[in-house]
């Protein structure tokens, strides 16, 4: 969003969205991994997309676990049209085993094995590109205050510059080569009397003493890797956290700072005053970063009240939680409710609330803040409190819209639109059943529900190659847990034996383990058996094509997964046809073709037992068979390639 004067300035929002509504302990606080995509993802509260509504141009994090793959909180964001501006967490500086403070302050080795795992696991792609998401990196929140703090800048300063470079070596390590990030270091508002030249000026001393450290590492006991004062000049942006007014920040910071620091551009990592009306304290600060030369914009400090801090805290975040849950996470093996939004009230302006004079200050379209609470039957649950939660709105369509999803999950698709809906008005009790009383009285219940669509009712088109798949719309969290459950019910499959090619992640594992583990089952009751509390889904083959079907075990010959499993349910079909579409597949996978079509039926008749005898062209394992099967198929020359 340009301002008048042309620049376009930050204006991001901090997001540490705890479900919590008390205090108490999370078991990770890792908010931008898959494991939180009920909060921040539009197929559950849409936390991302409701910060662009708001104007937000940015969002800010905190925790940040390298076990965890970011791709597909970056790929919402970029969707959203928001910059992510993550954090590295605090565990390598202060609290894992061999930590930074067990090291002397340097960080180096810490920080690149994190940084790299990072950049393997959604933060770079294949061909060494940053993600477009990402544009600037935090080194570290508030070194200042914790490693060990104000009073040894030597300290902090070693920490930083070390970590830096081991950042550096990080991304040569794992291929990075352009859209590169900045990297910052973020202090706090304090006044460092021990940093040289600080002026009794908060962050000022600290931002001194970390250029001296990028110019000169050794000087602050660090033997640098890589060119630090380069990076500096090229890749380092300031920035610092504050809850002071806007008008506090010239005198107290900005006017010394661009007299100090020509060209290194600063911004305000977190920003909310608790002590002035937010919207025009805000229309104030973005006024005075539009006219200065270094500050580039803020990060409002924040999404959402932090209810398990507690104290001070809470003086904080735009969004509090209500009391309806809309969805279910599974955050790091805990389950947790996700409570719907309630905007918090401006308490220094009357009659206003916090989002609505931060929308006002961004430029954004705003909220409506009545649809915030409101039950989304494309979003709740597919149980007996989903159903609950729909019946109460008493709409038909909102109704019908939640049977089309039971339906889309039991592997059909809704053809009759006037049927649907006729059904949807009886299970909202608007047909000849009116009372409460009269609906327990007829069974109307979720398990009834399911039960009738059980029965192939005439208005929907069921689906024979209907597979149970990963839901894409849950997350990896409870994803693993369903294969989990799934690969110890199995019996005759080792889950440590899954195909490599879909061991690649747990969406392709779990597509293979749970479609597996339904055909096993021999089940025909897929919300029971293929629903895993929402990490699966029976999906027709229209929807689990869109994504990937090469690790998908069904008895379509033409897509199965090209592995024993797949083989074998090819086999049990009994038809010759469908056994040697299966083997032309994987001829055409071992880079062959067939050149002879009678003999690849002929020899579809008496298949070889197993996929590794049909993998084995040697006459030596399946005697006459293979020969025939030599004779069927040859290798691809480059010619025949091209041409196919």
């Amino acid at each position: 969003v340009l301002t008048a004067s042309g620049k376009d300035l930050l204006k991001g929002i901090s997001y540490g969205p705890s479900p919590l509504k008390a205090a108490g302990k999370l078991p990770n606080d890792d908010f931008m991994s898959d494991s939180a995509k009920a909060q921040w993802s539009t197929s559950g509260r849409g936390d991302l997309a409701i910060m662009k509504k708001l104007g937000a141009n940015a969002v800010r994090l905190y925790g940040n676990d390298p076990q965890e793959d970011h791709s597909a909180f970056l790929d919402e964001a970029q969707k959203q049209g928001l910059q992510v501006i993550p954090g590295m967490s605090d565990y390598p500086y202060t609290q894992m085993p061999g930590n930074c403070q067990s090291t002397d302050y340097n960080c180096y080795s810490q920080i690149k094995e994190q940084y790299k795992s990072n950049l393997q696991k959604g933060f770079l792609d294949k061909d060494g590109a940053y993600h477009p998401a990402l544009k600037t990196v935090i080194v570290i929140n508030e070194p200042d205050l914790k490693i060990p703090g104000e009073s040894k800048p030597t300290e902090f300063s070693r920490a930083i510059v070390s970590a830096i470079d081991g950042m550096l070596d990080a991304e040569k390590e794992a291929g990075a080569k352009s859209n590169l990030v900045n990297f910052t270091a973020t202090f706090s508002f304090g006044v460092c009397t021990a940093c040289k030249g600080s002026k009794n000026k908060p962050s000022l001393g600290q931002m001194l003493e970390l250029q001296r450290a990028m110019e000169n590492p050794e000087a602050y006991g660090y033997k640098a890797k890589n060119d630090l004062a380069k990076v500096y000049q090229t890749r380092f942006t300031n920035s610092f956290n504050t809850n002071n007014p806007a008008t506090d920040i010239q005198p107290l910071f900005l006017n010394d700072y661009e007299a100090n620091f020509k060209s290194t551009p600063v911004f305000i990592g977190e920003y909310h005053s608790t002590m002035v009306s937010i919207g025009k304290d805000l229309t104030t600060i973005l006024e005075v970063a539009d006219k200065s030369s270094s500050l580039v914009g803020i990060s409002f400090f924040e999404y959402q009240v932090r209810y398990d801090k507690g104290g001070s805290e809470m003086s904080f975040g735009m969004f509090g939680l209500g009391a309806q849950k809309i969805a279910s996470m599974n955050f790091f093996g805990v389950p947790f409710p996700v409570w719907c939004l309630t905007e918090v009230a401006d308490k220094k302006s009357s009659g206003t609330t916090v989002v609505d004079e931060l929308a006002k200050a961004f430029g954004g379209a705003g909220i409506d803040a009545n649809e915030l609470c409101v039950i989304d039957p494309q979003k709740v649950p597919l149980s007996e409190d989903g159903y609950q939660a729909v019946l109460s709105l008493k709409n038909v369509d909102k109704m019908a819209a939640f049977v089309s999803r039971v339906v889309d999950h039991m592997g059909g698709s809704v053809s009759d639109k006037k049927s649907l809906e006729d059904f949807a008005a009886k299970y909202t009790g608007k047909t000849q059943l009116r009372s409460e009383v009269e609906r327990m009285l007829a069974g109307l219940s979720f398990a009834q529900m399911a039960s009738e669509l059980g029965q192939h009712p005439f208005w929907v088109v069921w689906d024979a190659m209907a597979a149970c798949v990963a839901d894409r719309d849950s997350d990896e969290g409870s994803v693993g847990q369903a294969v989990g459950y799934a690969c110890g019910k199995l019996k005759s499959f080792n889950c440590s034996n899954l195909p490599t090619f879909c061991a690649k992640d747990i969406w392709a594992k779990a597509d293979y383990v749970l479609s597996l583990f339904y055909m096993q089952v021999n089940s025909t009751q897929p919300l029971r058996d293929c629903n895993f509390d929402g990490a699966a889904m029976f999906a027709p083959a229209a929807t689990y094509r869109s994504h990937d079907t090469t690790c998908i075990v069904t008895k379509d010959a033409s897509t199965t997964a090209l592995s024993e499993e797949g083989y074998q349910t090819t086999l049990a079909g009994h038809d010759s046809s469908k056994v040697a579409t299966f083997i032309q597949r994987e001829v055409q996978n071992l880079n062959m073709e067939v050149t002879d079509g009678s003999g690849l039926q002929s020899f579809a008749k008496s298949p070889p037992a197993n996929f590794e005898q049909l993998k084995d062209s040697s006459p030596v394992s399946h005697g006459s068979a293979a020969v025939h099967l030599e004779k069927t198929v040859r290798p691809r020359t480059a010619a025949s390639q091209v041409l196919r």
